[in-house]
């Protein structure tokens, strides 16, 4: 992958990150500090953290256009399902009208592609993945 590749990855995360920190609907959801770049092991909940990252070139004339496929990961422990589904619900509609400017790069597109839900591993939380699809360019 190149350098310019991960540019484009990192700039759209911080676009996302940003975007999901400033909406205060979210924020009564999530208490703030709680959006993280990867799942933190013991972290308080409920809490947002992303997941898996791809990236792929999609041509290779000189300004190509890059695919990212990401996931966010919800994660409550409220008893139910209905408090990880609000937050996916709130990341879902932050995201569908966002604007996000990113450094270097423009955002062509952005859809959710999936959205699951299920009860963690542990048998005391549950879980809702929200999976999109970004499309970049370089920022002319």
């Amino acid at each position: 992958m190149t350098d310019a590749a991960i540019d484009a990855g990192f700039a759209l995360q911080a676009a996302v990150h940003a975007a999901l920190a400033a909406d205060a609907d979210l924020g009564a959801l999530v208490p703030l500090g709680r959006l993280y770049d990867a799942p933190v092991r013991g972290a308080e909940h409920p809490f947002v953290a992303f997941g898996s990252w791809r990236t792929t070139v999609l041509d290779a004339d000189e300004a190509p256009v890059r695919a990212h496929v990401f996931t966010l990961a919800v994660r409550s422990r409220a008893g139910g399902r209905k408090e990880a589904q609000a937050i996916a619900g709130r990341i879902e509609a932050v995201l569908h009208t966002a604007s996000l400017p990113l450094d270097g790069h423009r955002l062509v597109n952005l859809t959710l592609v999936e959205r699951t839900s299920a009860e963690g591993r542990d048998r005391r939380s549950f879980e809702a993945d929200l999976t999109f699809r970004a499309l970049t360019e370089p920022a002319a």
